[in-house]
């Protein structure tokens, strides 16, 4: 059993012990937009070239994933879990010339791809509800990221180079807006710090903003 596949096992053993004390839970399942906002390797333009710094082109993309809540009687403190899949790509179209049989211009596409899949496990502070049906909250995430084996054109031929895993951190505000009574709209901004501990030296750091929305559906 792999390092990820633990740590999920965990994760969810420790949220679902609070069952007991649970006035409610929800199921939610949904996604959005997960934007690459840092370090440089990664939202760098794809370049082409000995001596040119690389990066990686990470810009905008989808991500999507199931997230569980426990509400807490009397208490403004909800435990969350959640499993968030992110699709990371880039693309850049690069012109050079070529002088292997006379001066001709050549067009190449150079591409990236990668994914990352999120355990984990926080807590969100409730504000007093608007009476409109608003609840707003601050969350606190700690998350275990497994990133998936980065593939790229980026010299002409495809290389794949492994995976790893790595802990990070999450801060957000949301909202939960009430639907019906078994049904809620839950959305959330996040600001994820995805290596922020176990990388090694010299890793770049990977910070993501995330805009997400789940229909959660209410089992108690």
């Amino acid at each position: 059993m792999n390092k990820f596949t633990i740590a999920t096992a965990i994760i969810f053993t420790v949220m679902f012990s609070f069952t007991n004390y649970a006035q409610s839970i929800s199921i939610g399942i949904g996604g959005g937009l997960t934007n690459v906002v840092g370090s440089e390797f990664f939202t760098n333009e794809i370049s082409y070239g000995v001596g040119v710094n690389t990066g990686l082109g990470y810009s905008t993309e989808w991500n999507m994933g199931v997230v569980a809540k426990l509400g807490l009687p009397l208490v403004p403190i909800t435990p969350r879990a959640f499993i968030l899949c992110h699709s990371l790509n880039g693309n850049e179209f690069v012109t050079f010339e070529s002088l292997a049989k006379g001066t001709s211009i050549i067009q190449r596409e150079l591409t990236t791809s990668q994914s990352i899949l999120s355990v984990g496990l926080g807590v969100q502070y409730g504000f007093i509800p608007i009476p409109v049906g608003i609840d707003p909250y601050l969350a606190i995430d700690l998350m275990y990221n497994k990133f998936g084996v980065l593939k790229d054109t980026i010299f002409a031929t495809e290389e794949i180079r492994y995976g790893f895993s790595r802990f990070g951190l999450g801060l957000g505000v949301g909202a939960e807006v009430s639907i019906i009574p078994v049904l809620n709209i839950d959305v959330l901004v996040s600001y994820q710090m995805m290596n922020l501990v176990g990388n090694e030296d010299g890793e770049s750091s990977l910070s993501t903003l995330t805009l997400d929305a789940f229909l959660l559906f209410s089992l108690l």
